[in-house]
């Protein structure tokens, strides 16, 4: 009896450690903070853009959560063109992707938005 116990316990934390699980984790708020009124029809929708950012953490070492949402959002605002134009990003949507095994974590930062044009 000892020694099944034994073998079922040893299987138990061998499938543990090579099995992997991952979650996501999302917010919906505004992280970059404005001031323009868009009650009124004078602005156009003109994409969607997203940016995303990875990091691995071994032993649960790693970039904070707050660093990698930054590089994801430093990412989606170099493909939103906002250079040129009364243009603005709004609907800051992030998302957490958590995945790994017992000591190597992974961590994918997403972040988008809607990009918007004032118009006249």
């Amino acid at each position: 009896m000892k020694k099944v116990f034994k073998v079922l316990l040893f299987t138990l934390l061998l499938a543990g450690f090579v099995s992997g699980c991952s979650f996501t984790r999302g917010n919906i708020g505004h992280s970059i903070t404005t001031d323009v009124q868009l009650s009124e029809a004078n602005f156009k929708v003109l994409d969607s853009v997203s940016g995303e950012a990875t990091a691995d953490y071994f032993f649960g070492i790693g970039p904070s959560d707050q660093n990698l949402l930054s590089q994801a959002k430093r990412d989606m605002l170099s493909k939103a063109g906002l250079v040129g134009g009364a243009k603005a990003i709004i609907n800051v949507t992030t998302d957490t992707k958590y995945s790994g095994f017992i000591l190597w974590r992974s961590r994918t930062a997403y972040v988008s938005a809607e990009v918007i044009e004032f118009i006249k």
